[in-house]
């Protein structure tokens, strides 16, 4: 449960494809800092399953598309109990933190644009927090997924895959980032005694993903932290960095209405059917 791009195209030739779900959206990590539960560290997938995510509401339409979640601290810590056989306190409430997606794709344009708010609704401050955007791009699908290249423009902190057609595809997020990467895609990692990007590319062509890294420092209680992630492609250098800044300014444009919409009664409001299988699985995973 998350987000995730399984399949993505620029103008019929394949940017990503049968990539893992995990190697395809974001990361977070940070230490959850409170009183009751002193200092642990967290580092979360883009896919997690329920119930460390749960659902609260999702709506889909032509060009944009909105999905509402919270990272349910509660559940995560009694799953590290069991794990790590730790002896942790229980909460004496449940404690969140909610995700906010926003997903601009409207036909016709050259790239994607997806905004991500996150709100600490939790009692915890979330030190050290980091969101890391990871993509394992396979270029021209099948038949050309495993002979990528990768480059990073510092300029306008734009990291990319190519390959010798000339397809390129990557992604820049409106925030800058503080770290960057690209490995090949068996190698990726982030744990907890791993938690920065190298600065680094890969040297030569292979079966490769690119990744970025925005440290925010601490989100406290009730903070949030925003923003915005553009992908695209083209059929060139040139073509594909004009796409991307076309779409960071567009992405500019609309954060005062990705604003109103995260702040509306409806997106706060969970539906009663993801209430009751988040429920349910809750209890099957106890």
């Amino acid at each position: 449960m998350g987000f995730s791009i399984k399949e993505l195209t620029y103008k019929g030739k394949y940017l990503i494809y049968l990539s893992e779900q995990e190697l395809t959206g974001p990361w977070f990590s940070f230490t959850l800092e409170g009183k009751e539960i002193g200092n642990i560290p967290v580092v979360l997938k883009n896919i997690e399953p329920t119930p460390i995510y749960n659902m609260v509401n999702t709506r889909k339409g032509t060009s944009i598309s909105r999905i509402t979640l919270d990272f349910n601290i509660t559940e995560y810590l009694k799953k590290i109990s069991r794990e790590q056989n730790l002896q942790l306190k229980p909460l004496e409430k449940k404690e969140f933190i909610r995700v906010y997606k926003d997903i601009f794709n409207p036909p016709h344009i050259s790239y994607i644009n997806t905004f991500f708010t996150i709100k600490n609704i939790s009692n915890f401050a979330l030190k050290d927090f980091s969101m890391y955007f990871v993509f394992d791009f396979d270029l021209n699908g099948l038949a050309g997924y495993d002979n990528d290249l990768s480059g990073y423009d510092q300029e306008n902190d734009i990291i990319y895959q190519y390959d010798n057609t000339g397809l390129y595809g990557g992604f820049s997020p409106i925030s800058k980032s503080t770290n960057y990467e690209s490995c090949l895609t068996k190698d990726f990692k982030i744990d907890r005694d791993h938690m920065n990007l190298s600065n680094t590319l890969y040297k030569g062509p292979g079966e490769i993903l690119s990744a970025l890294q925005i440290e925010f420092m601490t989100l406290e209680p009730n903070h949030t932290f925003q923003t915005a992630l553009v992908i695209s492609g083209g059929f060139s250098k040139e073509e594909f960095i004009e796409n991307i800044k076309e779409g960071k300014n567009n992405a500019m444009k609309h954060l005062h209405q990705v604003n109103r919409s995260v702040k509306s009664t409806p997106r706060n409001t969970q539906e009663e059917a993801f209430r009751k299988i988040n429920l349910q699985q809750a209890e099957d995973c106890n």
